[in-house]
Parts: structure tokens; sequence; C-alpha cells
């Protein structure tokens, strides 16, 4: 039996008939985030928003843009190029009893903040993200919250963890699959959002993505790298929505 076949694989995808690859990751990701600017200026056409102050509904254009863009081209690529299933191909997959890893994503995200503190302090100044969680209310919270909390995670594993780190398996070792997608990873949040404030963060990004990293390669689906990331994520939501 073809072992890479299967869901639980420990194995970078590499059967015949899957020719996925990085360059694939790249024009998804760079689609996802076209897609986000273009539904961004539509949200701004409709709200009248100006561009440093958006609106529940922009804001809303602009996730699906970029989410909603990267899932559906990576359902695409992997219907043109794969399996036809996101979890045969990417490893999509988050099992119920393994919700004790959402603790574990919490210490992380301690530990990393911790260690990251030198950073942040001589930068002083914070994520844009965690500036807007922290001045929405109401239904713009919830947004933001939904797609901090649940949103981005899923879909930002699925696409460095599960596309990106698979693509590299084929090409390096697994510990050097893990570095590169975790780099990538990391430096992709200041490449959205160019503030000393993400920029701070890099080195924390860049542990998170290790660590999931190796998670996934490890139990070969995204289960657990996903839970990680909701539970790293978790903190800063959950202040968000008690303030």
């Amino acid at each position: 039996m073809d072992r890479t076949s299967l869901p639980d694989r420990r194995v970078p995808a590499g059967r015949p008939g899957v020719s996925w690859g990085i360059g694939d990751f790249l024009w998804v990701y760079f689609g996802g985030i076209l897609a986000s600017l273009v539904l961004l200026e539509i949200g701004l056409g409709i709200t009248g928003d100006t561009g440093s102050h958006t609106s529940t509904i922009t804001d809303a254009f602009g996730f699906l843009g970029q989410f909603g863009g990267w899932l559906g081209l990576m359902v695409l690529v992997s219907r043109v190029k794969g399996r036809g299933s996101l979890r045969a191909d990417f490893g999509l997959v988050v099992r119920a009893r393994e919700a004790w890893i959402l603790v574990a994503g919490v210490l992380l995200e301690i530990v990393l903040g911790i260690v990251n503190s030198p950073i942040v302090h001589l930068v002083n100044q914070r994520q844009d993200v965690v500036k807007e969680l922290d001045q929405a209310t109401g239904i713009h919270l919830a947004l933001l919250a939904i797609v901090a909390g649940a949103v981005a995670p899923v879909c930002e594993e699925l696409l460095f963890r599960g596309l990106l780190l698979r693509s590299l398996q084929r090409r390096v070792s697994p510990t050097a699959a893990v570095v590169i997608s975790a780099l990538v990873f990391a430096l992709a949040h200041p490449m959205l959002s160019p503030t000393w404030g993400t920029f701070a963060i890099v080195p924390a990004l860049f542990g998170l993505g290790a660590v999931s990293g190796a998670a996934a390669v490890e139990r070969g689906d995204l289960s657990a790298s996903i839970l990680l990331h909701v539970g790293f994520n978790l903190l800063t939501t959950v202040a968000a929505l008690h303030k």
C-alpha cells in the first residue's frame, strides 16, 4: 500500500499524480493578498471608510479576500494538481480529543513572549492587529476575535504547514523544511504589516512556526499545529473580549 495516501502519514506527499509544489505556494499566497486588496477597495468604496479607519464591513471584505482567497485557491490546487482533498493533500484535520494542545499553545505564547519581551520593549510598539483588537467594540470586535482566534490559524497552518512545508519536504530534510517554512511564516507578517511592532515579534512567530512545523511533520497532519496556533492567539483574543 502507498503510505503517502494515508491521512496520518509521516512522510511528505510524493506519489505519482501529486504535482503541487513551492511555486503553487507562492501564487496562492500572493493571490490571496491580491484578492484582499481588491475586496478591501470595494469595501472602502461601499462604506466611505478612510485607510486609517475601517469599519466592520470593510474589514470583512478584506478578510474574505485574504483567507477566503487562500482557501479557495488551495482547493483549486488540490483538485488540479493533487488528490482533490485538503485533508489528503495538506493534512487539514482537527481532532477534538487533542483539545488539550490548546493549553500547550497558550503556554508557548507565554514562554515565547517572555523570551521576546526585550525586543518588544525596545521597539515599544504593538502589532496593528493587537491595537485593532483593543480599540474595537461590538460586532467589529467579534469579527476580529473570530478571525484572530480561529480563521487565521486554520488558513495559515493550511498554507504554511500544509502546502509550503510538504512541498519543502520533497526537496530538503525534514529539519530544513521546518526551519525554512517557519522563517517564511514569520517574515510574511511584517511583509503585510511593515511596522516596528510587527517586526519585533518575528522571533516569537518563528518559534511558533518551528514548533507547529515539527508537530506537523511528526504527526503527519495539521491537527496539532492548528490547535497550537489557536492556543497561541487565545490570550490576546480573550483579553480583547474582556477589556
